[in-house]
């Protein structure tokens, strides 16, 4: 321990004896662990960290899945999972749930939440506590049951104001009175992946129990303890078989899928960009190694005289490694430290810009792993780059750097190759990341220049939700067309419609149909579309061209013929060589007339092709419209300025209907691209950072080698030479080792 401290304070003298190297150094290595450490945070908290539910390794996801599409996996039907429910003894429980949007109401603004509606025994599966009252008694799903809610924390002391006092308390949700039973903790958030506002029991009436056409469950259930995921999903198949056979028409083309809940919410997208970030972090740290090793062998070489000294007075040379080595780890762990101020920094950044695409973004932070990690990299980068100039350093022969005339701190040509090709490795490896973050830069331009179809300036966009009984059966007569009616009255507005799902959404609604008069085709082989609920209005509002045919107009009403708008996608598959106006497609039961053909628009996202589509008059289908409808306005005035107006227009229809989702179009279109952006801006940053370090390692080692030769520049002046040929001969040597490094990173990055 002693020779510990002895060393350690030796360390800490000569370092400061030298603040400009020391600062370079803990600088180049605070950028390595800071990066490395951010991303690592994200890794843990995301990947490592186990779900904050106990025993998550039991908690499985159930799909029903396809047998005829291979891939194809989804939402579940009411009835099959009352069925899976009953039958399966692999689950100790299984549970079901989805996540809606509800208002709101009180004196107050109406709000807009966010609620999982679910079977009582979600939180018993979960094996969870509230923080304040309780979670749902097992009969509270049950028909005529009294209705209920438990809130999360963030919506009691937001909304409520923490007060203790709202357990019993009533409050309207979709004009229903609904008390309040419990709070949850803080950090409890189910779906894990969502920001959940509250949670209420699901109550199926009866015709809700036995469909099985409808699907639109999640599932999840807790094995029992010794059971494994194989003998789950080999008893569910089973299930799953006896429910087709006996429901043919229904069930006779799916099975099930299951997997982890771990797997199932961080799948292996998430999983390889993380882990590909994790790997160019971990570059620009193998590049803040090796810049330091090179600025540690050319310390150690101007040292030698002082290391010569050392040895004549008796110091071995185990005795000068170690004391090399305690300086490199001195100088890591100072890097490590000011690279934990770095990686804090670069957390924040990350959550602010990219939680919506991280799953559990507002987790990450430094816990006890993170702080071991630092600390293990910080020791191992210490013990790398100090190893090399500590074997070098040591090796000194006394008789040469003491004796006068010696060389002193000249280098020998061994030494300056080795040096040089530390340079060159910097300048490889940085490459590597500048060639992939210009891939990535490339395609993410082609994406962003792909044509949507539409044309998204001055146009604004909000969405309402008609929750509760108020508008069943007529939605459009007595919601949408009044309030259209004078959102086209506001000054300012050139057009408006409404539209079931905005394109560039990260989801889409679709199903099968039917072209009548053509034979039915094989099962698993059926027309499929997107399908959507439209007005007139909506396609002028987006600039989106009827190529063929008419619009919608205020005259496609119930009672009138039922019409449908297709787009080209759909009329180039399913009508290639003939034209499909006056077609006929059924819809269910219902056969709709073709009057228009539309312009294709990417409805997923910008890097998917336009899929074939349709679109249904929405005073006509309002048993296709889901609640959630989008309006869709564009101006002749900046979009934002008439958003008031339009929130007028709604609340004069109904005062208790909140707006939400405002934004522009342009919007809708950049937040479909944020998680390239993100992970294009980081993968940049790592590449930008590589680089700075790389041009500091090169201008570090040409700096010192003419410092070294100054005395062999000066004869060649008296020799003659000029200064530019000197000047010449100095870029020559580091332009032969940036084209050494350029050819190698080249190969590496091909």
């Amino acid at each position: 321990m002693e020779t510990l401290i002895h060393d350690l304070r030796l360390a800490f003298r000569s370092l400061r004896k030298t603040p400009g190297f020391t600062l370079i150094a803990v600088l180049c290595l605070a950028l390595g662990t800071g990066a490395t450490t951010a991303i690592f945070s994200v890794v843990n908290a995301v990947l490592l960290r186990p779900l904050p539910y106990p025993q998550p390794e039991q908690l499985v996801r159930i799909y029903e899945a396809s047998t005829v599409k291979a891939g194809f996996h989804g939402s579940v039907a009411p009835a099959n999972f009352l069925d899976w429910r009953r039958e399966n003894t692999v689950f100790a429980q299984l549970a079901e749930y989805n996540t809606v949007s509800v208002n709101l109401q009180s004196d107050a603004a109406p709000e807009r939440l966010s609620a999982t509606t679910a079977s009582a025994n979600l939180f018993s599966m979960l094996r969870v506590k509230p923080e304040l009252g309780r979670t749902f008694l097992p009969n509270e799903d049950q028909p005529g049951a009294a209705r209920v809610a438990v809130l999360s924390d963030a919506l009691w002391r937001t909304r409520f104001g923490a007060d203790r006092g709202i357990i019993g308390r009533t409050i309207t949700l979709d004009d229903q009175q609904v008390t309040v039973v419990g709070v949850m903790p803080p950090d409890f958030s189910f779906p894990a992946t969502s920001q959940i506002d509250l949670w209420v029991p699901r109550i199926f009436t009866a015709d809700q129990a036995s469909t099985r056409g409808s699907h639109y469950l999640a599932v999840v259930g807790r094995l029992k303890p010794g059971v494994t995921l194989d003998a789950a999903r080999a008893q569910m198949k089973q299930i799953a078989a006896r429910i087709a056979q006996q429901y043919p028409d229904d069930e006779g083309t799916r099975t099930v899928m299951l997997s982890s809940m771990h797997d199932d919410l961080f799948g292996s997208a998430i999983h390889r960009e993380l882990f590909v970030l994790l790997g160019a972090s971990a570059l620009v740290l193998l590049i803040a190694c090796v810049n330091v090793a090179n600025l540690l062998l050319a310390r150690a070489a101007a040292r030698r005289r002082e290391v010569a000294v050392r040895v004549a007075l008796g110091a071995g040379r185990a005795r000068l490694v170690r004391q090399f080595l305690t300086e490199s780890i001195v100088l890591a762990l100072g890097g490590g430290l000011l690279g934990l101020l770095v990686a804090h920094w670069g957390v924040r950044a990350l959550v602010a810009l990219a939680s919506q695409d991280i799953p559990r973004a507002h987790p990450i932070g430094f816990d006890a792993g993170v702080f071991a990690f630092l600390l293990a990299i910080a020791l191992v980068t210490g013990m790398a780059f100090g190893l090399a100039p500590a074997l070098q350093g040591a090796r000194v022969d006394p008789r040469d750097n003491l004796s006068e005339g010696g060389r002193g701190g000249s280098t020998g040509r061994v030494q300056q190759r080795f040096r040089n090709g530390l340079v060159a490795a910097e300048i490889a490896l940085s490459l590597v990341l500048l060639v992939g973050a210009g891939l990535l830069m490339k395609a993410f331009l082609a994406i962003e220049r792909t044509p949507s179809g539409l044309i998204t300036d001055h146009v604004l966009t909000l969405h309402v939700a008609l929750n509760g009984d108020k508008y069943n059966g007529a939605p459009g007569d007595r919601f949408y067309t009044p309030v259209l009616q004078r959102v086209r009255a506001i000054p300012g507005v050139t057009s408006a419609g409404i539209i079931s799902l905005l394109p560039l959404q990260d989801y889409w609604t679709n199903g099968n149909f039917e072209i009548v008069g053509r034979p039915a085709p094989e099962r698993g082989h059926e027309p499929f579309a997107e399908l959507r609920v439209a007005s007139p209005g909506y396609f002028s509002a987006l600039r989106v061209p009827v190529e063929a045919g008419r619009d919608f107009t205020e005259q496609d009403v119930p009672g009138s013929l039922p019409v449908v708008i297709i787009n080209q996608a759909l009329a180039k598959q399913y009508f290639p060589n003939e034209s499909p106006i006056g077609q006929r497609i059924r819809l269910d039961t219902t056969a709709f007339t073709i009057v228009g053909v539309v312009g294709d628009v990417r409805g997923f996202r910008l890097d998917f092709a336009p899929m074939p589509a349709l679109f249904t008059s929405y005073r006509q289908t309002s048993e296709f419209m889901p609640n959630n409808m989008a309006f869709v306005v564009r101006t002749e005035v900046p979009p934002a300025s008439v958003t008031s107006a339009i929130r007028g227009a709604v609340q004069s229809v109904d005062p208790g209907q909140p707006i939400f989702n405002v934004q522009t179009m342009d919007e809708v279109v950049a937040n479909s691209l944020s998680d390239h952006r993100t992970y294009l801006w980081l993968l940049a940053t790592f590449a930008g950072v590589a680089l700075v370090l790389a041009t500091a390692g090169i201008y570090g080692v040409t700096s010192y080698l003419v410092t070294q030769r100054t005395r062999e520049m000066g004869i060649r002046l008296a020799l003659g030479a000029t200064p530019a040929s000197l000047q010449r001969l100095v870029v020559r040597q580091g332009a032969v080792v940036a084209v050494i490094g350029t050819v190698i990173g080249l190969v590496a990055a091909f």
